[in-house]
């Protein structure tokens, strides 16, 4: 099986972040920093967790005026860390064409959020903004897993990376849809595009370097 786990960095350590990088460096596809973690690590540390080999997804939720929008990827873009970068659905196919244009020929590319997973939502309200996603041309969306199939209808090539992946026993901590690991991987099997984004069940609690082990297991139980 394809790596296809994000480990989300969701909190402000940058030495802990570079610790569950090296422990997940073996079994994950790549690391997710939120605003959180890049506020505290800026340039310089996301150049470290790059050293790790994984991919970099930064979690801007970028959402403002077109112009901010475009020149904000474009600073992002010039790092040559970054494989990926998010910015709100919501904010409309003129950002979203405009965030486009300074990306082409970096190997940044561009994925939308659609509606939070800790967020109640209809497959309506998702739909909808990917058919935005789709028509500006942006490589990908995130969305939750439960909305998977509806979105691999609408293109067979956008990429999807879905948050609010819990192991059966987890908590589902601020989570509004959410599915387990193994639910993840029968519903985009075989499925080169599709990504889960795994945060605290791989981190808050022992060694992130066995729990992500033990969460893949699980898919083939």
């Amino acid at each position: 099986m394809k790596k296809n786990i994000f480990v989300a960095l969701d909190f402000s350590n940058f030495d802990k972040a570079l610790d569950v990088a090296d422990r997940v460096k073996n079994d994950a596809a790549g690391l997710k920093i939120t605003n959180e973690l890049f506020a505290i690590c800026g340039k310089e540390g996301l150049k470290k967790l790059s050293d790790f080999g994984l991919e970099i997804f930064l979690d801007l939720k970028c959402l403002d005026v077109p112009t901010t929008v475009k020149k904000t990827v474009a600073s992002i873009a010039s790092l040559n860390t970054v494989n990926y970068c998010t910015l709100h659905l919501s904010g409309g196919e003129a950002m979203l064409k405009a965030a486009q244009e300074n990306i082409r020929g970096t190997k940044c590319s561009l994925l939308g959020v659609s509606v939070l997973t800790s967020q109640p939502a209809s497959e309506d309200q998702v739909t909808k903004l990917v058919k935005l996603a789709i028509k500006s041309g942006i490589s990908g969306v995130i969305a939750s897993a439960q909305e998977y199939k509806a979105i691999r209808s609408m293109s067979k090539d956008i990429k999807i990376f879905c948050p609010g992946i819990r192991s059966s026993d987890d908590k589902k901590h601020d989570q509004q849809r959410y599915v387990s690991y193994s639910e993840f991987c029968k519903i985009a099997k075989n499925d080169n595009s599709a990504y889960a984004v795994i945060g605290r069940p791989i981190y808050e609690d022992g060694d992130a370097g066995k729990n992500i082990k033990k969460i893949i297991q699980s898919a083939n139980n």
